[in-house]
Parts: C-alpha cells; sequence; structure tokens
C-alpha cells in the first residue's frame, strides 16, 4: 500500500514544473555553473556540517546563524549525520525522524512562527524571497499554498521541498546567499560584534542585505556586502537587541514560569517575559546590570561585557 508521503513524493517533482514551482523554462539560460546535487551524507569535517547548518538558517529563518546557534546545531548535524544538500532533507523527513524532528523544530521556533506567522500564500511567498531573493510565480505560488492549505506538506517541510526540485539558477543564487551568511557570521569575531546580532531589529538588517546578494555576484561584492551587514546590524535599535539579551540571560528565573533550577517563582516577583515589563524596570535593569553587575546572579547565564554595554547605551539613550 503507497502511504501518503510516498504519493506525495512520486507526483511532486512533475506537479510542481507543471505549477511553474521554481523548475527552467525551456530557453532558460542561467549563467552560473549548476550545483552538486547528492543524496549522500556528505559532511565529513567540522567545516561541512557548519555549512550544513548556515543552509538550514538561511533555508528556515532567511538569516546567518548567530555563532552560538551555528555551535548548537553543528553538533546536531554531527550527531545525526545531516546532508550537504539542504533539498535533500525534504527526502529523509519522511524516513528519519531526527530530520523531522529538527526540520519541524525549526519551523515551529518562536523565530520561524513569528517569520511566518500570516496566512499561507504569504508565508510561501516569504519563503521565495529569502531562498531565492525573488517572488514566487502565479503557479508556484498556488501549488505551495495549496499544499499547506490541504495538510500535504507542513512548514518544516517546504523550505527543503523547494530547495529538492528548484531550478540550476535558483541553487546557484541560494549557495550565493548562504555563502554571504557564512561570511559574516565568521565576521562575528568579537564579542561585541556577536552581541550586536541580537534582536529583531538587527536580523532584519542583515536581511535587507542578504536580498541584494545575485546568482552572479563577485568575491569583492560579497566582501563589501559582509561590511555593510556587519555595520547595519551594529547601527540597529538597541531596544531589540536588549529584549533579547535579557530573554537569554535573565528571564530563567525573571519569568513567571522560570527555567532555572531551584526557582519555582520569579525572585521578589520581578518578571521580564513582556516588552513592557522590562521597559517598567529600566532603572533596576540598568543598576544590577551595568553598574554593579550583581546581574544575573553570579553571572551564571554567561551576559558578556559587551552585552552589559548595549544595556548601558539602551538606558543611557532613553530605554527606547
Amino acid at each position: 500500500m503507497i502511504s501518503r508521503f510516498d504519493s506525495i513524493l512520486a507526483g511532486l517533482a512533475c506537479a510542481a514544473l507543471l505549477a511553474g514551482c521554481g523548475g527552467e523554462t525551456p530557453d532558460a539560460a542561467p549563467q552560473a555553473a549548476a550545483p552538486v546535487r547528492t543524496l549522500n551524507a556528505v559532511p565529513v569535517t567540522q567545516q561541512d556540517h557548519e555549512a550544513a547548518v548556515q543552509r538550514l538558517y538561511l533555508a528556515y529563518f532567511g538569516r546567518a546563524a548567530d555563532p552560538g546557534g551555528l555551535a548548537f546545531y553543528t553538533g546536531v548535524s554531527q550527531r545525526h549525520q545531516l546532508v550537504a544538500d539542504t533539498g535533500a532533507l525534504f527526502w529523509r523527513y519522511g524516513v528519519d525522524p531526527n530530520v523531522r524532528t529538527i526540520l519541524d523544530g525549526l519551523a515551529q521556533s518562536p523565530e520561524g512562527a513569528a517569520l511566518y506567522a500570516a496566512d499561507n500564500r504569504s508565508t510561501v511567498a516569504t519563503m521565495y524571497r529569502n531562498l531565492f531573493n525573488r517572488e514566487p510565480d502565479s503557479g508556484g505560488l498556488a501549488f505551495w499554498s495549496g499544499l499547506l492549505d490541504s495538510g500535504a506538506l507542513t512548514r518544516g517541510q517546504v523550505p527543503v521541498a523547494l530547495l529538492a526540485i528548484a531550478a540550476f539558477e535558483d541553487l546557484a543564487m541560494f549557495d550565493r546567499k548562504a555563502e554571504v551568511a557564512a561570511a559574516f557570521t565568521a565576521a562575528l569575531d568579537t564579542p561585541e560584534r556577536a552581541a550586536h546580532y541580537t534582536g529583531t531589529a538587527a536580523v532584519d538588517a542583515l536581511r535587507t542585505v542578504l536580498a541584494k546578494v545575485d546568482v552572479n555576484i563577485s568575491p569583492a561584492r560579497q566582501a563589501a556586502l559582509v561590511e555593510e551587514a556587519l555595520a547595519a546590524v551594529t547601527a540597529s535599535p538597541a531596544a531589540s537587541k536588549v529584549q533579547a539579551i535579557v530573554r537569554a540571560r535573565c528571564v530563567a528565573c525573571h519569568s513567571v514560569t522560570p527555567t532555572m533550577p531551584g526557582f519555582a517563582t520569579a525572585p521578589r516577583g520581578i518578571r521580564f517575559d513582556t516588552e513592557a515589563q522590562v521597559r517598567a524596570d529600566a532603572y533596576r535593569i540598568y543598576v544590577n546590570v551595568v553598574q554593579t553587575q550583581f546581574m544575573p546572579y553570579g553571572n551564571q547565564t554567561n551576559m558578556t561585557q559587551a552585552e552589559r554595554d548595549i544595556v548601558r547605551a539602551w538606558y543611557e539613550g532613553g530605554a527606547l
């Protein structure tokens, strides 16, 4: 008996091409070399796994990995031997529960859920922009949003499905974006730079720069875009960076549902679950994080001096 997933696999490529999902037209003449496609588990070195993780971040979040995320998911990739060809993960989704858990986890994460919070047609259009720097054609938009509407595919499957049957030029575009993303992450080589790549404003600034990548981008242009991205991320508003720092370093204790062992309730009832709560306690945060550096207590959550400096700039700038 043929399973529902098997039937999707059997008909996907043909139906997607007929629907204009990104396959080449007969007269297409992409200038970039055709990317190498393989279903084999080829990552071997640390660098191979890091490259695979960068492609996952780009596919699911439309951005470069932050250093912490890169380290975490590189470990995941090494444990589960994720294939280097991101599109090939679509074919493993239905047969490998580890792959399914990873991809669904990315799609359903707070960042993924926020990025794709709109209806399915808008979600598909955003995925096309994140992957290929272009809008979907009408047939592709209808095809992929229809699969989501019907429940035939999940949002965890669509990004890798798009890559699984994409045209060579689209794949080349994805590769170029992944190269710029990897170079950007590598450039976050100081605590100050890494701290600035925090929060929605910084991430949105990077996505804006990645949208400028084209399929025939030169190495010099790639380097220039990395510098532009670093400047844009650094200049992004401090408020969203502070919100992200508080979530990462403070909410483990100061929450309605603390996750730090030993804390059943928030110390002194101080909670930072919402932006409003953070703003309302801006002075207390400034005193304890910047002036006395008493918090986080014992620095158990490893707040960096660069992060404290961002909190300082935020408060002294009016906590806006």
